[in-house]
């Protein structure tokens, strides 16, 4: 089995190596990136060649590939990989709208999935771990409404901004400066700001815009009432989010919090019963990489028909929310090793 990683020094890219060794340990890799380089990762050297040699007549052909790449770039490449007999996992937002590219979160709607497709869209960071707690909601109790809040890491916007972002940060707090002041009031370290690239004339951005647009599908409830605000925090890896939703049906807590804790119900969902949230935090993420962790259930005090909750979602959004999902995906064409990243139907 040869598998194609495209984007393969990226931060993404670098985790989708570590996870094909745990699902296909016997897999031949290629790598690509922008140039030809040396990618130093996990104590091993790797060959790394520039992506437009997928271009030339002696491009190798292969099985799987597995893309994390800006949408020019996954436009200019996706094509050329499908010639090359690739399946393919695109993880940026170049066919996530198309509706003839199956756009999944293993667990939901992995049925999508079969022999016959070849390209599958991966979804956006945020849609993934919201999506894996919605779904079993939406099985039980029917699911009419939500509303989200995002607070989501630096390392959703690269390996270059997270980079620099740890470097801000440990220049500024190594000033005793109580109201913060030796922070760029633009950047990322010390801060909150508004994660608004491409805001349209509603006033939603483009990460909103994803998060609304591919819960309906990936769900398959265009019914659904969604909104969202987004925004990116001082945290290196894990994006949090608060969503409010409202069921068809009544449930109480206590019945919420028993589906989720189901592990057939909920699958690669982590649930952590109480209403005060300990051990749901961003940096949680990382060490239940390949989970999405949930938990701080509330009823909502305003509806008293007990439609109506809240729930607190978190997942590490390089592995859960990027590479992991992937290899789901991929899984279901090519059985995993680690069946924690095998995908059920």
């Amino acid at each position: 089995m040869r598998i194609c990683i495209l984007g393969a020094t990226g931060l993404v890219g670098r985790e989708s190596i570590d996870l094909v060794a745990r699902a296909w340990p016997a897999a031949e890799l290629s790598l690509f990136a922008s140039r030809d380089q040396t990618l130093e990762h996990g104590g091993k050297s790797w060959d790394v060649r520039g992506a437009a040699s997928l271009e030339q007549a002696d491009a190798p052909r292969g099985d799987l590939a597995l893309v994390a790449l800006d949408d020019d770039h996954s436009a200019r490449y996706v094509p050329r990989l499908l010639e090359l007999g690739y399946r393919v996992v695109d993880k940026s937002n170049t066919y996530r709208g198309d509706p003839n590219v199956p756009l999944v979160t293993a667990a939901v709607n992995s049925h999508r999935v079969d022999a016959e497709v070849r390209l599958v869209a991966n979804p956006n960071c945020t849609t993934i771990p919201f999506a894996l707690a919605m779904a079993p909601l939406l099985r039980r109790f029917g699911l009419e409404a939500a509303t989200v809040s995002t607070y989501q890491a630096v390392s959703g916007a690269g390996i270059g901004p997270l980079d620099e972002f740890l470097a801000d940060a440990k220049r500024g707090y190594a000033e005793a400066d109580r109201l913060g002041r030796p922070f760029d009031a633009g950047k990322y370290a010390g801060n909150t700001v508004p994660h608004n690239g491409k805001t349209d004339d509603g006033g939603f951005s483009a990460e909103e815009r994803k998060l609304m647009f591919e819960s309906r599908k990936i769900l398959e409830h265009q019914a659904l009432a969604i909104s969202a605000q987004c925004c990116r925090v001082a945290v290196a890896v894990g994006h949090y989010m608060n969503a409010w939703f409202t069921l068809r049906d009544a449930a109480s807590v206590a019945e919420i919090e028993a589906l989720l804790g189901d592990a057939a119900s909920a699958p690669f969902v982590r649930f952590l019963p109480g209403a005060a949230g300990e051990g749901l935090s961003a940096r949680s993420c990382v060490d239940h990489r390949d989970r999405a962790l949930a938990g701080r259930v509330r009823a909502d005090a305003r509806d008293a028909s007990g439609r109506s909750h809240c729930i607190t979602i978190a997942g590490d959004n390089l592995r859960l929310g990027a590479a992991t999902n992937a290899v789901r995906i991929a899984s279901r064409w090519y059985a995993s090793a680690d069946p924690e990243l095998q995908s059920p139907t």
